[in-house]
């Protein structure tokens, strides 16, 4: 082991993890500085760990096994733990992590890379907070950090698609969203980015699912990218198109949470979608969970969503 002098702590292992008391007593006496990155340079890429802050000297402690292994594979030292392993400093098996050398964002590092949401994204969000599970905000921060993975910053994404739609069933409303991110260089677009799918027992209104895909795509931090939504259903393009040219048109709770929404969004445009990949996947995913045989739907209220938007914010 070569000699280490500064170890990085990743965000996913946090200044509390028993990970980090387990290297102290593994590298013995040696003064080492633990550099924690959920303080020290929170939501930084991990483009930048590589390519700014790992050196010969340093060491990365990270819970990320794709991280973990781009680390190795570019001659630094990094620790990982595993069930089967403990804490480790060897490449992981069976881990795909091929380095594609995305570009790095130029200038000096930053005290913070967190997003910045403007005051009426971050009071819509405070808003939805209480509708989402634990679990569901996990989710999102694992998806967040797969797709600033993905495109080794947030300035090398150029735009987002959502594709939408919806069934009406006996038990209520089914709908979800396909979402696909675009990059301007480096990469290939990312899909799917995020899919998620809902049941609400109560609503029957064609921006259902539109509102359900405009609340992920916020909770993903992709709002400020301009946004193509490819709807399914003629009657959703047709109210979303409406409301994208003049959110006053809005007649109920649904319409009025989308209209909020889609004017914060950048640059919106609907589409319709009628052929290809996009719309079979998205229809036949649909068709399988209008048949309940699946454990994907995610029960929702949207009407209370947009009743809580409504007085609250």
């Amino acid at each position: 082991m070569n000699r280490i002098e500064r170890v990085i702590v990743d965000e996913c292992v946090g200044q509390e993890s028993p990970l980090v008391a387990q290297l102290r007593q593994r590298l013995g006496g040696r003064r080492v500085t633990f550099v924690s990155l959920e303080t020290e340079r929170p939501g930084i890429p991990d483009i930048e760990i590589l390519d700014k802050l790992l050196d010969a000297r340093s060491a990365l402690l990270t819970q990320d096994r794709v991280l973990h292994n781009l680390a190795i594979g570019r001659g630094f030292q990094s620790f990982a733990h595993t069930p089967e392993s403990g804490l480790t400093d060897r490449r992981l098996a069976h881990v795909s992590a091929p380095d594609r050398h995305l570009p790095v964002a130029s200038g000096v590092l930053r005290d913070s890379y967190r997003h910045q949401s403007n005051p009426e994204v971050q009071a819509i969000m405070g808003c939805l907070y209480g509708f989402l599970s634990a679990h569901q905000l996990k989710q999102f921060r694992t998806k967040r950090r797969r797709i600033r993975a993905h495109f080794g910053s947030p300035d090398n994404i150029v735009a987002a698609a959502l594709t939408i739609g919806q069934r009406c069933t006996t038990h209520g409303m089914v709908g979800g969203y396909i979402l696909k991110v675009d990059a301007r260089h480096g990469v290939k677009s990312l899909f799917p980015a995020s899919e998620s799918y809902f049941l609400d027992r109560a609503g029957n209104e064609p921006l259902q699912a539109t509102c359900w895909a405009l609340v992920h795509l916020f909770q993903l931090q992709l709002q400020s990218y301009p946004l193509t939504l490819y709807h399914l259903d003629r009657a959703a393009l047709a109210r979303c198109t409406a409301l994208i040219a003049d959110r006053g048109a809005a007649t109920t709770a649904i319409e009025r949470m989308a209209a909020r929404l889609l004017a914060i969004v950048s640059q919106p445009n609907a589409a319709e979608c009628n052929k290809g990949r996009f719309f079979d996947r998205a229809s036949e995913k649909l068709s399988q969970l209008a048949r309940f045989d699946s454990n994907e739907l995610v029960s929702v209220d949207l009407k209370a969503m947009g009743a809580a938007l409504a007085s609250h914010c």
